[in-house]
């Protein structure tokens, strides 16, 4: 039996050996005893036997370093507590239990010599022990792939983990253009250097156990041969049911210089540009001479007043206010923070009373306001705003485009986002701005095996 030919050795070897521990215990009994059970257990814990010179010698001097710490659970702590006294571990205790450690260590040593010399021999005489098969992977019958490391695809791949804990046979496999899982509510926080991008980031592999986890983009979906190309990449992704949870892009309007000239706030990437840029204009106004000039760098222009713009805009608002107190050259009258917004309220997603309140306490901090007004156009060094105003004359006329140049070297655009590019190729039924209709059950429409969330 393989079982008894690894444990027998080892008990044989541990009570012989067993004797040098007889005097830390004060018992050659008790030591013929310990000696053979850590004997046993060291004898089937021991990786099989090699041929290789070194073997012995390194396996003695391992067993001898646990010796240390078996010494001090049992001679300086255990042993004193059940004897009613205190754990010997004082200077003067230690020094007492001294020869105990040694013979601990003599113990190890020889164990480690003795045992795997017995099994050698052991498999000069009997054979060599056989090593237990190798453990059949079962047959995969089902592919899930998820395309989407956002809050959807990650969601999606941890629930099935769940729900297929026990079933080898469904694989799962997610891609993603990033190595972690984005807390993206947080991202004004980053940008605003009030938090650090590892505190809003979990990377993926450490949250998935059971999904193969593929960094790349996506370059293109075959629907009919159900198989998805990768960016970069021969390898191509065959798929049973894909899930598309690609999320949404920064919706920038073609032309007029505005997707050249803003940065956008979508990504950890994003978040981090910004907080380095505000640096660096801070920097450079700081060794400008021009008022004007001067000026413009300290000019920050925030487009969209929904969440993100509108919390953005505060923590920007926040940061730079506070970075003042680092630059004595620069005066809080040169500081502009201005949030564009196409409506008369910003936060649409709340009540007009929340949304009210949350303006003037934005405003008593030093935010500008530009309401009823879209960024139309942007060029270096200027954001071109198209605002609509009443006439002072005549106030039942409609309101009127007026163009609005704010010198400026910083324009973020948080204006809205819109479904993946990668979308539009794929011949399913989309609604007027791209989103895939979905059933109640997730899947798109007219597709087996094709499901949609996010």
């Amino acid at each position: 039996m393989p079982i008894l030919r690894r444990a027998l050795p080892g008990f044989t070897c541990g009570v012989l050996c067993g004797i040098l521990l007889a005097g830390g215990f004060g018992s050659i009994s008790i030591g013929l005893a310990v000696g053979a059970v850590l004997g046993t257990a060291y004898g089937l814990a021991l990786p099989l036997p090699t041929r290789d010179a070194g073997v012995p010698a390194d396996r003695a001097m391992t067993a001898a370093a646990f010796g240390l710490p078996i010494w001090g659970a049992l001679n300086v702590i255990l042993l004193p507590l059940l004897a009613g006294q205190m754990p010997q571990w004082t200077a003067k205790g230690m020094r007492g239990l001294f020869p105990a450690l040694v013979g601990w260590l003599l113990f190890g040593f020889a164990l480690g010599l003795l045992t795997t010399g017995a099994m050698r021999l052991a498999e000069r005489l009997f054979g060599v022990t056989p090593a237990p098969p190798e453990p059949v992977s079962p047959e995969v019958k089902t592919r899930v792939v998820i395309l989407g490391g956002g809050f959807a695809g990650v969601s999606t791949a941890i629930n099935l983990e769940k729900e297929f804990r026990d079933d080898p046979s469904v694989a799962f496999t997610l891609v993603s253009e990033t190595n972690a899982l984005l807390f993206t509510p947080m991202l004004a926080e980053v940008a605003a250097s009030t938090l650090e991008p590892t505190h809003i980031s979990t990377p993926l592999r450490s949250t998935l156990h059971r999904t193969r986890v593929v960094r790349a983009q996506v370059a293109g979906i075959d629907l009919e041969n159900r198989r998805v190309k990768l960016s970069d990449r021969e390898e191509t992704l065959p798929y049973d049911h894909l899930v598309l949870a690609l999320g949404a892009v920064s919706s920038l309007p073609p032309g007029d210089g505005i997707a050249e000239h803003v940065l956008e706030f979508k990504t950890l990437a994003d978040a981090i540009r910004i907080r380095n840029h505000v640096i660096d204009v801070f920097d450079h106004a700081d060794a400008e001479l021009n008022p004007a000039r001067r000026r413009a760098l300290l000019t920050f222009v925030v487009a969209g007043g929904g969440f993100s713009g509108a919390e953005l805009v505060g923590a920007l608002n926040d940061f730079a206010r506070g970075m003042l107190a680092d630059y004595p050259n620069l005066s809080a009258d040169d500081l502009r923070i201005v949030l564009v917004h196409s409506r008369e309220r910003i936060l649409p997603e709340l009540s007009a009373s929340l949304a009210h309140y949350a303006l003037e306490r934005m405003r008593a901090r030093g935010v500008t306001f530009e309401l009823n007004a879209r960024v139309s156009a942007a060029r270096p060094g200027v954001a071109v705003l198209q605002r609509m105003e009443l006439e002072k004359t005549d106030a039942t006329k409609k309101p009127k485009p007026v163009q609005v140049e704010i010198p400026t070297e910083t324009l973020v655009w948080a204006a809205g986002v819109a479904p993946s590019p990668l979308l539009k190729e794929l011949a399913v039924e989309r609604d007027k701005r791209g989103t895939v209709l979905l059933e109640n059950t997730l899947a798109v429409r007219g597709h087996t095996g094709l499901l949609g969330a996010g």
